[in-house]
C-alpha cells in the first residue's frame, strides 16, 4: 500500500459545488483523509508535483466524477489517465461515480471504468449512500491489514472487558434485520472500550470516532439507515478490538 492513503478526488470543475463539494464534506465527517484541490494546492504551486504527483499519483485511492463535462476537461482527463495507470497495477483502488450520465454515454476514452463497480446518482440522489460505500471499502482495507478480522474471532479470546464481550455477544444474537438495536449495542460496545484502558494514540482512532458519532447523529436526526452503515460499524468495531488488544 502507498504511504499516502487518502483518498484523490478527481473531477472536472463545473462539477464542483453540485458533486465534489458535497462528497468531500461527507468523507471529512468520516475522518477520511482526502485530496481536494481547494484543501491541497495554493496559487503559485507546480500542478504537475503537487496536483498529478502527490495526488493522483500517490493516493491509494481515487474518486472519478464522471460526467458530460469530464471529456471536455484537460486536467480532469490527465489525472484519469495517471489514475488508470496505477489501476492496472494494483497500486489505486478507483470509486467511479456516474453523475448525470448513463453508462453507455460515457466517452470511448472512459468506457474502461465500467469495468470496475460504480455508482450512478443524479443531483437530487444525494451522495450520503456513496460516501458510505467508500468509508465501507477503507476500512475493509484497514481489517484486512489486522491480527483478528471477525467479531467472532475477537470474542473466542476473551480478552475484551467483560462488559463489551457481554454486549457484542449480544448483538451477535439479534436478528440482522433489527438493524435499530444492533447499531445501538454497537455503540454500547464502542462506548465501553473507549472508555477503557485503550491506546488513543492510533491513527484509526480518529476514523472510528468519526464513523461512530457520525452515525449515531444520523440515527438521532431520525434519518434512514441501511445495512451499510451496519457493516461500517462493525469493521469499525473490529478495527477497534484490535487497537484494545494491542495497547
Amino acid at each position: 500500500m502507498k504511504e499516502n492513503s487518502c483518498v484523490f478526488i478527481c473531477f472536472a470543475s463545473e462539477d464542483r459545488h453540485t458533486i465534489a463539494e458535497p462528497v468531500a464534506h461527507h468523507l471529512k465527517n468520516y475522518g477520511i483523509d482526502i485530496w481536494y484541490d481547494r484543501y491541497s494546492l495554493l496559487l503559485g504551486d507546480n500542478r504537475f508535483e503537487k496536483n498529478l504527483k502527490e495526488g493522483a499519483e500517490s493516493c491509494s485511492y481515487a474518486l472519478i466524477i464522471l460526467s458530460e463535462n469530464t471529456i471536455k476537461s484537460k486536467c480532469a482527463m490527465e489525472e484519469i489517465e495517471i489514475i488508470k495507470k496505477e489501476y492496472i497495477l494494483g497500486k489505486t483502488t478507483i470509486f467511479p461515480i456516474l453523475y448525470e450520465i448513463a453508462p453507455d454515454d460515457l466517452a470511448f476514452d472512459l468506457q474502461w471504468i465500467k469495468k470496475v463497480i460504480f455508482k450512478e446518482i443524479v443531483r437530487n440522489s444525494g451522495t450520503r449512500e456513496v460516501c458510505n460505500h467508500i468509508a465501507c471499502k477503507i476500512t475493509e482495507d484497514i481489517l484486512y491489514a489486522c491480527e483478528h478480522q471477525s467479531l467472532k474471532d475477537l470474542l473466542h479470546l476473551n480478552r475484551l472487558p467483560n462488559v463489551t464481550t457481554a454486549i457484542l455477544k449480544t448483538y451477535l444474537k439479534v436478528d440482522a434485520s433489527n438493524l435499530n438495536s444492533r447499531i445501538s449495542l454497537l455503540y454500547a460496545a464502542y462506548l465501553t472500550l473507549t472508555y477503557s484502558k485503550i491506546s488513543k494514540e492510533s491513527y484509526y482512532m480518529h476514523i472510528i470516532s468519526k464513523i461512530y458519532n457520525r452515525i449515531i447523529s444520523e440515527i438521532n436526526l431520525n434519518l434512514d439507515i441501511d445495512y451499510r452503515e451496519l457493516w461500517l460499524l462493525e469493521n469499525a468495531m473490529c478495527i477497534l478490538c484490535n487497537i484494545y488488544l494491542s495497547s
